[in-house]
């Protein structure tokens, strides 16, 4: 019988927890600035893809399943997402409706961390 490496919760929280707070640190400066909320959502939709690539690969370059740890990076941050959104929810008198293509970036964000957990899979093999 083959034993399975198990996951490591702790790089997957990390992961997904960094990724949203880069993503959270690059919008709060566009709304500091006044910037429309069209271009708002395009840093945050693209950047739910883009920024885990890099962050999924640097925490599962030495995993023995680095794409299913980066997708789970992904479905933890969204988590984060969800649960800050409901929050907002309760102690504001009228929360702002978020817009449906948030809902795409969040599977983006379980693409960007397949991706860099492929990524990451490939650099291990060729090391």
């Amino acid at each position: 019988m083959t034993t399975t490496p198990s996951l490591r919760w702790g790089r997957i929280a990390l992961g997904g927890f960094l990724a949203e707070l880069i993503l959270i640190f690059a919008v709060i400066p566009m709304r500091m600035a006044g910037s429309s909320e069209d271009a708002i959502t395009v840093l945050a939709v693209g950047g739910s893809f883009l920024v885990f690539i890099p962050v999924a690969w640097w925490l599962g370059r030495s995993l023995a399943r680095p794409i299913l740890h980066g997708v789970l990076m992904g479905a933890f941050a969204t988590v984060i997402y969800l649960v800050l959104q409901v929050v907002t929810t309760m102690f504001a008198p009228e929360p702002p409706e978020v817009p449906v293509i948030y809902y795409v970036g969040h599977a983006l964000k379980l693409a960007g961390g397949a991706v860099g957990g492929w990524l990451a899979g490939r650099s291990a093999a060729a090391a």
